[in-house]
């Protein structure tokens, strides 16, 4: 008989946790950029303000960040760790990867003329590039037990 607290996961879940961590990390990048490029292009179709593509990136980014959190915690990391007070960190992580990619989306399509959906793919670039190494050690990474 199983214990009641056992969850029951669908076999695609078990055999995607049995990848590398860089593979499956990879893999929800991949996925949240795809989501993220959706959200990216009904915020651009939406936004009446100007500069519209960096404010656009930004507001599309602040709205990935607790989506892209989750998928990692879920999929990457299997985390155990309080959500809120990681969430928080991924937060700060993420808050200044926005403030350096909204400014490298402003240079490329406001002072250099680059396709502001080419400028989205090299941000977008950008911060996968930045999570890979930051991600697990700034968010995820083990951190000693606080004592109540």
């Amino acid at each position: 008989m199983a214990d009641q607290n056992t969850k029951i996961e669908p076999a695609w879940l078990l055999r995607f946790r049995r990848l590398p961590e860089t593979a499956r990390m990879v893999t929800v990048a991949i996925l949240g950029a795809l989501i993220g490029l959706l959200t990216y292009e009904i915020v651009y179709f939406l936004n009446p303000f100007e500069p519209r593509a960096p404010s656009s990136w930004l507001l599309s980014f602040a709205i990935a960040v607790p989506r892209q959190y989750s998928l990692h915690r879920w999929l990457t990391f299997e985390s155990e760790v309080p959500y809120v007070a990681h969430l928080g960190r991924a937060y700060l992580l993420y808050s200044t990867i926005a403030l350096l990619t909204t400014g490298l989306d402003w240079l490329l399509v406001e002072h250099f003329g680059v396709a502001h959906r080419l400028a989205w793919l090299v941000c977008v670039s950008a911060t996968g590039l930045i999570n890979l190494f930051a991600l697990k050690p700034l968010v995820f990474g083990s951190h000693p037990k606080q004592v109540s």
